[in-house]
């Protein structure tokens, strides 16, 4: 995944937290929340595929 990518991915997230913040509706929170995290995860894995992370708890 490129610098370019990752930035994208850390940027949506920021994006989706302060939405969440600003969330007047439980549900909307929530899912700028779970949103959130999933663009976390994207930009913090970057080339690393699922299968090079199994057994790295």
């Amino acid at each position: 995944m490129s610098e370019q990518d990752k930035g994208y991915f850390a940027r949506r997230a920021a994006e989706e937290a302060e939405q969440a913040l600003s969330a007047t509706n439980p549900k909307a929170r929530e899912s700028h929340l779970r949103l959130q995290r999933v663009y976390t995860e994207r930009a913090s894995i970057g080339d690393r595929s699922p299968e090079q992370l199994e057994g790295q708890d």
